[in-house]
């Protein structure tokens, strides 16, 4: 009996390890921004010229920056407003884009001219795009939620419309429709059931994507107020003495990397446990 359950528990592991991998990573690091008060006793925005550029010691285990901020703190405090936006804006991305591919599915009119309009959208480079909204609407976290989701509706939505299309064929669908079952019965009953697996595979593979952008504008510094702790601005920040403290650089870029890796495999083997087909 043992044999087998051991057997099993290998099966799984061998079958979903990126599930297992990138889900340890993801949540390590969400582990990490929840508690970090308690990893730090730091405040990440207090500003202490005193200790500018103070170099690795036990109160400050990565030294602190130009303006005596603690960078330890500052990485992970930073890591609660990249998890924020990027969950944000992925979750705003897979339902605008579920709710348009819906309707341009099921109603051929709105289809004609939404994906039309959606299409050419979807020719904006999303980085750019991110950048002309945020240039517009200024940082904070939610204008960078809706500037890094809107790239992403147009790809949500045609694969819910394709969904949709495959969907509708169905003998069951049809039968509904021929029994005189209002559209919002079928939609939310049958069709959009059935497409809850691509949005979350979509929405966990997208999340990767996210965190590079939200890091990238931060980078160029269009992302959150800078005396907001952010990774981005960290870089940014780092550029300076780069070669004098080389550890704050790679330490940033490691927690990135990290972040974008585990997103990344993690959405993988969602994609393997709920449509192992691919």
């Amino acid at each position: 009996m043992k044999n087998k359950k051991r057997m099993k528990a290998s099966v799984f592991i061998r079958k979903y390890w990126r599930l297992i991998f990138g889900g340890t990573i993801i949540g390590i690091i969400i582990l990490c921004s929840i508690f970090a008060p308690l990893l730090t006793k730091c405040d990440p925005e207090l500003v202490d010229t005193s200790i500018k550029k103070a170099m690795m010691s036990p109160e400050h285990p990565f030294g602190t920056d130009n303006l005596g901020r603690d960078i330890w703190a500052r990485i992970l405090y930073g890591s609660r407003n990249t998890l924020i936006i990027a969950i944000g804006a992925e979750l705003l991305c897979t339902v605008a884009g579920a709710v348009l591919g819906l309707l341009c599915g099921y109603y051929k009119k709105v289809e004609k001219i939404l994906m039309r309009f959606l299409d050419a959208f979807s020719t904006i480079p999303n980085l750019l795009l991110c950048m002309m909204m945020v240039s517009i609407f200024g940082a904070g976290i939610p204008n960078l939620i809706i500037a890094l989701s809107i790239g992403g509706i147009p790809g949500t939505a045609r694969m819910v419309r394709n969904q949709v299309l495959s969907i509708k064929e169905k003998e069951y669908v049809e039968s509904e429709i021929a029994m005189g079952a209002s559209d919002a019965r079928i939609i939310f009953k049958h069709i959009l059931p059935n497409c809850f697996s691509y949005l979350i595979v979509r929405f966990s593979n997208g999340l990767s994507g996210s965190v590079m952008s939200m890091t990238s504008l931060s980078f160029l510094g269009l992302g959150l107020d800078p005396t907001k702790a952010s990774w981005g601005g960290i870089v940014n920040e780092a550029q300076d003495y780069m070669f004098a403290r080389p550890h704050v650089l790679v330490a940033v870029t490691v927690a990135i990397s990290l972040t974008v890796l585990g997103f990344s495999i993690l959405g993988d083997g969602v994609r393997d446990l709920l449509d192992p087909k691919l």
